[in-house]
């Protein structure tokens, strides 16, 4: 079995907030939209590294299960330049919901939340692990 696309589905009430975080503030291009009664969606692109992973924003109005946050599970964005990154969003009003820290594993991240509140890391590989390179 082989895996050809990846799809990370967020639902949600509210449609305008979400599609305008990940293609304003994350930067993500949308590459289909649909909106008939009772099914709005968007298809976003992360970049054309990863071309066969997609984020999928669908409204669901009444059948969205509000509440908690998901745990224990994020997404995880590999940048090359972390820093600049971490500046353009905060230019973009994007909130920073955890600051820049250096971990021991060789990552450089930082963390942000959409607007349903699920956490985004965007880091970059340093290659330096434990402080030694």
């Amino acid at each position: 079995m082989d895996t050809i696309a990846v799809r990370i589905v967020r639902h949600t009430n509210n449609f305008e907030a979400m599609v305008r975080f990940y293609r304003d503030g994350l930067g993500m291009d949308v590459v289909q939209s649909w909106d008939r009664p009772g099914n709005r969606g968007a298809l976003l692109s992360p970049g054309d590294a990863v071309s066969d992973t997609l984020i999928e924003v669908l409204e669901l109005e009444d059948e969205v299960v509000s509440g908690a946050a998901p745990v224990n599970v994020v997404l995880s964005l590999e940048v090359e330049d972390v820093d600049r990154w971490h500046g353009q969003l905060i230019g973009a009003g994007v909130s920073i919901a955890r600051g820049l820290e250096d971990a021991p594993w060789g990552h450089r991240s930082f963390g942000v939340d959409d607007p349903g509140g699920f956490r985004i890391w965007i880091y970059q590989d340093t290659g330096v692990v434990g402080g030694w390179e």
